[in-house]
Formats: C-alpha cells, sequence, structure tokens
C-alpha cells in the first residue's frame, strides 16, 4: 500500500498517512511503498529518497527460534 510521508526541510517525518489523502500543497512529501520488514525513519531532504530501517524481531519471532534451536539439541542429544 502506497504510503504519503510529509517531511521537513531536514528530513524528519511529520506524518505517515495511508488510503485516499489529499496530497500537500507547499510541503515536501513523497509517496512511497515500505518493504516488508521495513520502517521509515527519515527522508533524505536532498534527494526526496525515504531513509529505512529494518523492524526489531518480535518476542515471538525470538521465542520460535529459541524453542527450534533447542528442539535440535534434544533430538541431538537422543540421537535422533
Amino acid at each position: 500500500m502506497q504510503t504519503l510521508i510529509i517531511y521537513d526541510n531536514e528530513g524528519y517525518i511529520i506524518s505517515q498517512m495511508s488510503g485516499d489523502v489529499r496530497e500537500p500543497v507547499g510541503i515536501p512529501f513523497i509517496w512511497v511503498e515500505v518493504p516488508e520488514g521495513k520502517r521509515i525513519v527519515s527522508v533524505n531532504p536532498e534527494t526526496g529518497t525515504p531513509v529505512y530501517e529494518d523492524l526489531p524481531r518480535s518476542e515471538t519471532e525470538i521465542l520460535k527460534e529459541q524453542i527450534d534451536a533447542l528442539n535440535i539439541a534434544m533430538a541431538q542429544m537422543l540421537g535422533m
């Protein structure tokens, strides 16, 4: 889904909106498609390109990885 990003002259994001929204007049903005697993932290004011960072892993994802590692360790201990 396209997201409207309104930012200031330093690249600080003032607002993020999706859906049927009116484009602003007289202030900088861009439309972007945010990749999965990323979030926009600012906009490069010289180029008008978004600056992304990875989303932190959720607690659920961390726990699933730990469970998988424990299951593998148990299977190795039992000679499976």
